[in-house]
């Protein structure tokens, strides 16, 4: 997964890279981690979002094509729905030049 988070986001592909079905590969993740497979993909790409909001000074924009979102806006949703902010607003907080 730490491979290819970026350009794979879909439960099924895994499953299959795996041998296993999406409801094994699900129900493994939900007995490992307490979370489906898709929130344990996605939290990988939300942690990646944030290192590099955090630890670098690329666009919101750059980030999104770098992580494999079709576009900036799907991005900035999928980055507010997860953590209440937007990604400018999370770089802001975690260097502390926003409130």
């Amino acid at each position: 997964m730490d491979r290819d988070f970026a350009s794979v986001r879909r439960v099924e592909d895994y499953a299959h890279a795996l041998g296993y079905s999406a409801r094994t590969l699900s129900r493994a993740t939900l007995a490992a981690d307490g979370v489906t497979a898709k929130e344990f993909i996605d939290r990988r790409v939300l942690l990646e979002a944030k290192r590099l909001l955090a630890h670098s000074d690329q666009s919101a924009a750059r980030i999104a094509a770098q992580l494999g979102f079709s576009s900036a806006t799907n991005f900035s949703k999928f980055f507010h729905r997860h953590t209440g902010k937007s990604p400018l607003g999370f770089r802001g907080t975690i260097r502390g030049t926003q409130s």
